[in-house]
């Protein structure tokens, strides 16, 4: 009796109904090059419809189908108007059809264990020209035609994700900024870090974050290929070898090679983006600094970067309530002088 009882409370049961939260876009790109479709899940900031003037910096993120809705939710929080720590953005997942073909170098035949047992891994590898021939000749274009972009592009890369990214950082940089997971940087040999000691490449501007996870913890297995081929390329770093990269490398003593990107992106989007954050609040006492702010972090980032008109209308609400009519004015001004009537 109790069990009829549940299933009917089961089939009784009706969801509220209600409006839908929607935090992005899911398209396909058709690719000549990859000879396939490929899904792309793209989100706009808030400010995005409201702000026809404005463009935006791109992030690109790899794996899309498990890192875009939870990065998306957390950038956009942390870029909410107008006090956000990071700038509005757009966000392009770029979701897989063939992961090991797409995401490495080079293709390899390399037994590795999975499950208990030793085979061969990875067939069909050593894609990743294409895949990059496919971003930097179709996926660009792509967004450049469909949405504003002030050309600063980001990539977004966990496991073999992050050995693209070091991989593309390394051959012919198409991304302003890198963000590298636990990298899979043993890939054939360490082939990557082989490179990074060859390369005469300069990395002006360009910027990299390394995160790597606590793996040796969870797998009680201590200094494996894994660790040691990014201790490694992390020694290439403070020697210096690849020139005048801007970089930083974090160490996530409570995270394994599944759960890194989290805190990884978190905190390689702020090293990123370190110059635009600033104290907004200081614009309610001198509007100036709101052109002083943008100048400088245009000419930091070298590409322009400027208020949007969400970020004027909720200072100037704010302002209304805790300024004086003279400073909303001011800020009124400066709104102008980005957005003329």
């Amino acid at each position: 009796m109790p069990h009829i009882v549940w299933l009917l409370c089961i089939l009784s049961f009706n969801p509220v109904k209600g409006q839908d939260i929607t935090i992005g876009i899911k398209t396909q790109l058709k690719s000549e090059i990859l000879n396939e479709d490929r899904t792309l899940l793209i989100s706009v900031p808030e400010s995005y419809e409201n702000s026809a003037k404005t463009n935006y910096p791109v992030i690109y993120i790899l794996d899309g189908e498990t890192n875009f809705n939870y990065l998306s939710s957390v950038y956009h929080y942390l870029s909410r108007e107008p006090f956000g720590i990071l700038p509005a953005a757009i966000l392009v997942g770029i979701t897989n059809t063939d992961r090991t073909r797409d995401l490495t170098p080079t293709a390899t035949a390399k037994e590795k264990e999975f499950s208990g047992k030793r085979q061969a891994g990875f067939k069909g590898s050593g894609g990743n020209e294409a895949f990059m021939n496919f971003m930097g000749n179709e996926l660009f274009p792509f967004m450049e035609k469909n949405y504003r972009s002030n050309g600063f592009k980001v990539l977004v890369g966990h496991s073999f994700g992050g050995l693209t990214a070091i991989n593309n950082l390394l051959t012919a940089p198409m991304f302003n900024a890198y963000i590298a997971n636990d990298p899979s940087l043993w890939w054939d040999n360490e082939l990557l870090i082989r490179k990074g000691e060859n390369t005469q490449q300069d990395f002006k501007g360009i910027r990299l974050f390394l995160a790597q996870a606590n793996n040796g913890r969870v797998r009680n297995v201590k200094d494996d290929e894994h660790e040691i081929a990014i201790g490694k390329f992390k020694a290439l770093l403070e020697a210096g070898r690849l020139k005048d990269l801007k970089w930083k490398y974090a160490f996530y003593e409570e995270d394994d090679h599944g759960t890194v990107p989290l805190p990884g992106n978190n905190d390689g989007l702020r090293f990123i983006f370190a110059p635009y954050r600033w104290n907004v609040r200081n614009a309610l006492k001198d509007p100036a600094t709101i052109r002083q702010h943008f100048d400088q972090l245009s000419a930091d980032m070298g590409y322009e970067f400027r208020p949007t008109q969400l970020f004027f209308k909720k200072l100037i609400e704010i302002a209304t309530e805790r300024s004086t009519p003279r400073v909303v004015e001011q800020i009124k001004t400066i709104q102008q002088h980005y957005y003329p009537q």
